[in-house]
């Protein structure tokens, strides 16, 4: 009885059957990762509420100095107020304060988690002022800015006074 000669090479085409499944598989699958986070980072669709609208401005107070003996106007060089996201999470965050303001010193955050409330403070460089109406002190022209609102012009209403203001 003869013997059957070996066949040669038979183990290598499955070895190399295998190492082509694996590296067709690994292109698969970056792509689809890079698919995927290609359309979680897009951008969201255009906004439709305004910032005046999305945050809700509270607790403000000031650093101020009267002018007049009734306190009918203020002159403000420090300011503060808490910021909250109300309408969902906000991205980019960005207040630019009127005045004066230097804008890499302007408020920024990366996220605010709705609900949540971050104190902004502001330097004025030249001091502010601000009429006295309601029993508040108005200061218009902070612009607020994120991915999710559309930017708007806010009036925030101080009501706190460092020193206190004379009656």
């Amino acid at each position: 009885m003869a013997k059957k000669p070996k066949v040669v090479g038979k183990g290598r085409k499955k070895r190399k059957l295998g190492k082509n499944i694996g590296i067709l598989s690994f292109f698969a699958i970056m792509v689809t990762v890079i698919t995927l986070s290609a359309l979680y980072q897009r951008e969201p669709l255009t906004p439709t509420v305004t910032a005046d609208k999305y945050f809700k401005f509270s607790d403000a107070g000031a650093w101020a100095t009267p002018l007049g003996e009734t306190n009918s106007s203020i002159r403000i060089t420090r300011m503060w107020f808490n910021i909250t996201a109300v309408e969902g999470n906000a991205k980019d965050v960005f207040i630019l304060p009127p005045g004066m303001v230097d804008r890499n010193d302007a408020p920024q955050w990366l996220e605010i988690i709705q609900g949540e409330s971050k104190l902004v403070e502001v330097n004025f460089v030249s001091p502010v002022k601000s009429d006295k109406k309601n029993n508040v002190y108005p200061v218009s022209g902070f612009e607020v800015e994120c991915r999710e609102a559309i930017g708007a012009r806010v009036t925030i209403n101080v009501t706190q006074f460092y020193p206190p203001l004379l009656p």
